[in-house]
């Protein structure tokens, strides 16, 4: 199914299901809730007016700027509905603040319509930066980058919509699901550690540092990756060292620290497709990290990498779709009480992500060469620190989202240094 079909009734995915539940986690003042963030810099001015009229012609950013969630009866999947009229406005800052307040403090909440939004920061030098924010309902962030290229004029037949949403629900999911709570039960197992607070914060005041590194830096941190054990990808490696990290914060602190558990999500789409963009299409993987192997980094990048392998080879990603597929039709108060930690805190030490590198198509965007392009996800507090992974012009860059209440400047410079020194070359800071 393509976006020129209907658009009305179309049925949540079951990791929807599970983000809208999470929605009833955020009740701090100062968080921006599910909001994700995609910042493209441009080189030049963006003109507000002819962006609009794209935006106004565009079929596919009119229906996903209509849609509002209909939770409809009890134990039903609640659905995408068309329910907005209203036109695509974009609002214009002129500042020089990497993000102005405005933008950063921003929440899309999921109990309304238009659920994005674009932003305009005209800057000093007269370049500008487009922002691009919706609520993480509407898309992941691999949906976000599709959104994107279809606006500039790539990907017009993408796929909207998810060919086949709809999974059996019978004795072989139902083991699946059964399989999945009992290794999640094991793994999230206490004791476990995290950045959370002590102290219980009803308002808080978010941050974002962004850490970048060179193209020879990036190309030295892939070499030292499989050496220290990452034989699948990048990714054992860029959560080996954050992970790291926070045990050295929190040990500065003198808090004892047991064992991490952190969820990591996993794109489903197929390699090269250029769709579903609706809805989250994503599974999880999850690792627990205890405090002992953390003090090796060539063991945390084993451990990960390991872990990984035997998660997948037992089918564990599969068995948590059957799960949230049986979740997905209990009310979303209910079901965050089945997810929600302990008091309402949070179970993951601290966020991680790995975000897709920025795509070639999105070098230029309406005319104007892109200089930089950074995918912010949401950071959720608790525990409040999230990392996210991701390259634009094969160079590296972390963003780093945290919270003041969570981690001080003073941490934040500790953390830079060594993260830094340790992907970079592959050895113990200090």
């Amino acid at each position: 199914m393509n976006h020129a079909s209907g658009i009305d009734n179309i049925p949540l995915t079951a990791t929807d299901c599970f983000i809208l539940a999470l929605e009833k986690h955020d009740h701090h003042t100062g968080t921006s809730g599910n909001t994700c963030r995609y910042v493209v810099e441009l080189e030049g001015r963006l003109n507000k007016d002819d962006f609009e009229s794209v935006l106004k012609s565009n079929l596919l950013a009119q229906q996903l700027y209509s849609f509002s969630i209909c939770k409809g009866n009890l134990f039903t999947v609640p659905k995408w509905k068309s329910i907005s009229t209203s036109s695509i406005k974009v609002m214009c800052y002129e500042d020089d603040a990497y993000l102005p307040d405005a933008i950063l403090n921003k929440k899309i909440s999921a109990e309304k319509s238009n659920l994005f939004s674009f932003d305009i920061i005209y800057r000093s030098n007269g370049n500008s930066t487009l922002v691009f924010s919706w609520n993480h309902l509407l898309m992941d962030g691999y949906g976000a980058v599709l959104f994107l290229k279809q606006l500039n004029g790539f990907g017009k037949e993408a796929g909207y919509l998810a060919t086949d949403s709809a999974i059996r629900l019978n004795f072989s999911t139902l083991k699946e699901a059964v399989k999945a709570r009992f290794f999640l039960s094991s793994s999230a197992a206490n004791p476990t550690s995290g950045i959370n607070p002590k102290k219980i914060y009803t308002e808080v005041n978010q941050r974002i540092k962004v850490l970048r590194f060179t193209k020879q830096e990036t190309e030295q941190i892939d070499l030292i990756a499989p050496t220290l054990g990452a034989r699948f990808g990048r990714s054992p490696f860029y959560l080996a060292c954050s992970a790291r990290v926070i045990k050295a914060i929190l040990e500065k602190r003198a808090t004892p620290v047991s064992n991490f558990w952190i969820p990591v999500p996993q794109n489903q789409r197929k390699k090269g497709t250029n769709g579903p963009l609706l809805g989250n299409h994503l599974s999880f993987l999850f690792y627990r990290l205890a405090a002992t192997m953390l003090d090796s980094l060539e063991n945390t990048v084993k451990s990960i990498n390991d872990q990984m392998v035997n998660q997948v080879r037992k089918g564990i990603p599969k068995a948590c779709d059957g799960l949230m597929n049986y979740l997905k039709r209990i009310p979303s108060s209910w079901y965050y009480q089945l997810i929600k930690g302990p008091q309402g805190g949070s179970l993951s030490g601290f966020l991680f992500t790995l975000a897709e590198d920025h795509p070639e198509e999105l070098l230029k965007f309406q005319g104007l060469n892109v200089v930089d392009a950074l995918s912010f996800p949401p950071n959720t507090f608790p525990p409040g620190l999230t990392f996210a992974f991701m390259r634009f012009r094969e160079q590296l860059q972390i963003m780093v989202l945290y919270y003041e209440e969570v981690i001080t400047e003073t941490e934040m410079e500790s953390l830079e240094i060594q993260i830094r020194y340790e992907l970079i070359n592959g050895k113990h800071f200090n």
